[in-house]
């Protein structure tokens, strides 16, 4: 039982997207599932599907998937973030000169990080 469980975590984990990027989160209220105050990239790999969509460092995440970022719980927003292999993922994002505009990227192969797993960290 215990090795058929194991496998099926690896296909599951294997099947989970990458889309190149990771993000600071500051919120407010209960540490482990806060309101997002603001989303920023922090780092977008070159060469890998947020790159190619032109999401750069410094851009604000103001929605994923249609859903606002800002004024969002950490546990509403993070799995909007998680897709499978070829799925898309749709952010509106505003730059540092205040233009906005939407990017989609599609997942590759392994995801990189989630909100969650920023705020989680700290």
């Amino acid at each position: 039982m215990l090795l058929l469980a194991i496998a099926a975590m690896a296909v599951a984990k294997a099947e989970q997207g990458y889309v190149g990027l990771t993000v600071d989160v500051d919120g407010t209220g209960f540490l482990l599932n806060p309101t997002i105050t603001t989303a920023t990239v922090k780092q977008v790999v070159a060469g890998s599907p947020a790159g190619t969509a032109d999401i750069e460092a410094g851009d604000e995440i103001l929605e994923v998937e249609g859903r606002a970022v800002p004024g969002s719980r950490a546990d509403a927003v993070a799995p909007l973030m998680e897709k499978g292999v070829g799925q898309s993922l749709t952010l509106k994002l505003r730059r540092s000169n205040g233009a906005v505009y939407a990017a989609y990227a599609a997942y590759a192969v392994t995801l990189v990080a989630t909100a969650r797993a920023q705020i989680e960290r700290g």
